[in-house]
């Protein structure tokens, strides 16, 4: 992506420094009137309808490649740079993401990402190693998807009685993670990630995540899920507005419980955790706190991705 605009720009610039000794001759300098230069923006990929704002435009799409704009996140009520969703007035812009230290850009920062030619998607970092970005999408990038549905779980080899009435959660989160990945797939500029769950990850409270009650192999995808570790990592607990604005905000209800925005078609998002204690129930993210619920009772799910710096 990044050669491509680079090479735009040396076409662009060719064009004009050919159209400059066109009209200049031999003379070392030579000043032209911007309005006898001519501009078309039609199959250029360019929003610009003249010279200077393409120049002006390729530029900065050459030196900030897929980051559009960040923000620094600040959710306490009243400070003269709150911000949360990155559309409030007193947000505050910031380039971290050019930053090449750890932790440049802290656990909340808002950042609107180029995923792909067309689509650019809000996200919130959660984690900065100073070469790459682990951040979480703003809001869901899927609903209504159970955690592992029956007949994906009897074609991981489980059986029709195991799983039951209200599901099993010992093949993994299959069903969710498909959807996920299905939904994700055509975000070129993100990062794909190879990673195996199931260490680690069934837990019977969020302090306490530290019996395996699944193991799915290696999988290779744009996007992957929230861990219950992770949510914890960040203040989540099973207490009421436990979690930060960022990670519960656009869902049903959030400005009840201290968000700002509410998306009723959302309720809550799936995290990659098994609950450890009883096989039919998932860990989730809900509105202000942490919760589970049974595998096949469709919810959610917000890409995490990685991108570099």
């Amino acid at each position: 992506m990044k050669r491509l605009w680079k090479e735009n720009v040396k076409v662009l610039l060719g064009i004009i420094i050919g159209l400059i000794l066109a009209s200049g001759g031999v003379h070392a300098v030579t000043t032209i009137m911007g309005s006898y230069i001519t501009y078309s923006n039609v199959n250029s990929g360019l929003s610009s309808t003249n010279v200077q704002g393409a120049i002006d435009e390729l530029y900065n799409k050459v030196r900030i490649g897929n980051f559009v704009e960040a923000y620094t996140y600040n959710q306490t009520s009243g400070a003269s740079n709150y911000c949360v969703t990155g559309k409030e007035e007193t947000c505050q812009k910031t380039m971290c993401y050019k930053n090449k230290t750890e932790n440049s850009c802290p656990v909340g920062t808002i950042i609107r990402y180029r995923v792909n030619d067309t689509d650019i998607v809000n996200f919130h970092v959660m984690r900065d190693n100073g070469s790459k970005i682990t951040m979480q999408s703003q809001r869901n990038t899927i609903n209504e998807t159970s955690w592992i549905s029956k007949e994906d779980y009897i074609a991981a080899g489980g059986t029709n009685a195991e799983y039951g009435t209200f599901g099993n959660n010992k093949k993994g989160p299959l069903t969710v993670l498909t959807s996920l990945e299905n939904a994700t797939s055509g975000w070129s500029n993100v990062n794909n990630q190879i990673y195996t769950l199931g260490t680690n990850t069934g837990c019977s409270a969020y302090n306490s995540c530290t019996k395996n009650t699944y193991t799915l192999g290696s999988r290779t995808a744009k996007a992957r899920l929230i861990t219950l570790q992770e949510a914890a990592s960040f203040g989540c607990n099973n207490s009421s507005q436990s979690c930060p604005i960022w990670m519960y905000n656009y869902l049903n209800n959030s400005t009840n419980n201290g968000g700002t925005e509410n998306d009723s078609s959302a309720s809550v998002y799936w995290s990659s955790s098994a609950y450890s204690t009883y096989s039919n129930y998932a860990w989730y993210i809900m509105v202000g706190r942490l919760g589970n619920d049974f595998v096949y009772m469709e919810n959610g799910a917000r890409a995490v991705v990685e991108v570099t710096k």
